[in-house]
């Protein structure tokens, strides 16, 4: 048996990081938020380079998303993906936070920092029980430190439009863990 198997879970996901099989990622924090409506700001994929109008306007759509009851779907790389990813943290909104690393690199060792500067001025520290983190790579693992990552954009925008095998049903794998 592998040792990233979900049968060998100590503890929920809120908790502990957690490898699940059936999607092939780690996850860290709020389960319950996958299966609530999801968006994700399209504009702040890609090429990182934006301008200030650009910007702002990625942050006015992701505030119209978060106000409209929709949690946000983000990445971090950049500061377009930054942009997003704050949003949602002054409006006291839950979130679904794509890494490219493992959580120990982007969360610090005790898994407990907000991970960029920028978010720390909203919140100190990252908050397991409203917030989703999600990972290709293990807990330990360094990230890619490109500012643009094509894997983690296109893997927002399959769990934000729920086209990821195993997220996207309420029938799914972790629907077990959701009810514990």
């Amino acid at each position: 048996m592998s040792s990233h198997t979900t049968a060998l879970r100590n503890a929920p996901c809120s908790e502990e990081p957690g490898f699940y099989s059936s999607v092939g990622l780690w996850l860290y924090g709020n389960l319950r938020v996958l299966h609530g409506r999801l968006a994700y700001v399209a504009n702040s994929l890609g090429t990182p380079e934006f301008g200030s109008r650009h910007l702002m306007e990625i942050e006015a759509e992701a505030e119209r998303l978060v106000l409209a009851g929709f949690t946000l779907v983000c990445g971090i790389h950049n500061e377009a993906q930054q942009r997003v990813a704050v949003v949602p943290l002054r409006w006291g909104s839950p979130r679904v936070l794509v890494l490219s690393g493992g959580f120990k690199h982007h969360l610090g060792p005790e898994l407990n920092e907000e991970p960029f500067r920028i978010a720390r001025l909203w919140r100190y520290a990252w908050d397991r029980c409203t917030d989703l983190a999600i990972s290709r790579r293990a807990p330990n693992k360094l990230p890619t430190f490109a500012r643009h990552n094509p894997t983690v954009d296109r893997l927002i925008a399959e769990i934000a439009e729920k086209r990821r095998p195993g997220l996207c049903s309420p029938f799914d794998s972790l629907t077990p863990i959701l009810r514990t």
